[in-house]
């Protein structure tokens, strides 16, 4: 059988058309069998968001971060917005310019499954990628930006302002993760990890003085150790008070020597070691 030019033109044309349609068929059943995105997934199926249970876990985290804030100072911070794996969600207050109030409740799953759609849904949260590492740095290190963590599913997935949030975008989550804690508590620690770095007695710094033998605690061996000391005493309260109601650069004076103190507590300030195995 013979074809003239025209005939050979029309038969490619059809089988390229074919092929293409064979492409695309073959495309939209790999999306529609395992390549969903996390937004479809959650639309879909909202009894299917996990997360790991692990009490240290982070589901969720609003935080600042950058800048060239003090190493030790930072130990102590506490984010806007936490949720951990066993539902706990710790958030905090700010009620004055020295008065940081924390606060934390233990969410259901359905509202925190109803928190992660809102986030996925509502907010279109996995349209936005992580920007920060893209930007220039500065004399100040690192830009300061807001960042957003969500890790449900198996799919962790953080972003940053530097994404194109609207304005108001950060605080409107912050907003839904506190509205989680329908009964809150104070945070009032009994235990945590207690740093101390001597620093130079500068007289415009607002100071504390402290007594070592009435507190049973020697600031002195504390900044003298290698790491951190773990305290479970009335100390722990004392401290925690003063650096929630102080301004972060407050020294300690003991015996006519300066220190800055931090205290970190397990799944309440940023980045806590674990508390020892007792």
């Amino acid at each position: 059988m013979y074809y003239n030019r025209r005939g050979l033109v029309k038969i490619r044309d059809v089988c390229m058309n074919r092929l293409y349609l064979l492409f695309l068929t073959l495309f939209t059943l790999a999306a529609c069998t395992g390549n969903s995105t996390p937004t479809q997934t959650i639309a879909s199926d909202p009894s299917g968001i996990t997360w790991d249970r692990n009490p240290s876990t982070l589901v969720f985290r609003a935080d600042i971060v950058g800048g060239t804030t003090d190493p030790l100072i930072t130990r102590s911070e506490i984010p806007p917005c936490t949720i951990y794996g066993d539902n706990r969600v710790v958030w905090t207050n700010r009620l004055s310019q020295y008065n940081l109030q924390v606060l934390e409740d233990r969410a259901s799953d359905e509202a925190i499954r109803n928190f992660v759609q809102f986030m996925a849904l509502n907010q279109s949260y996995y349209s936005y990628a992580e920007r920060r590492d893209n930007q220039p740095l500065t004399g100040a290190g690192s830009p300061v930006v807001e960042t957003l963590l969500l890790a449900v599913s198996g799919d962790p997935h953080l972003t940053d302002a530097f994404s194109g949030w609207s304005l108001d975008y950060y605080q409107r989550v912050i907003d839904n993760c506190k509205a989680l804690g329908l009964a809150p508590v104070l945070v009032e620690p009994t235990a945590g990890w207690l740093s101390a770095q001597v620093v130079p007695y500068d007289p415009s710094v607002p100071q504390i003085f402290w007594d070592a033998a009435a507190n049973g605690l020697r600031l002195a061996e504390v900044a003298q150790a290698a790491d951190r000391r773990w305290i479970a005493d009335r100390n722990v309260r004392v401290i925690w008070a003063i650096l929630r109601e102080s301004p972060s650069n407050i020294i300690f004076n003991e015996d006519g020597n300066t220190y800055r103190l931090a205290l970190e507590v397990p799944n309440i300030t940023r980045e806590s070691p674990a508390a020892p195995q007792s």
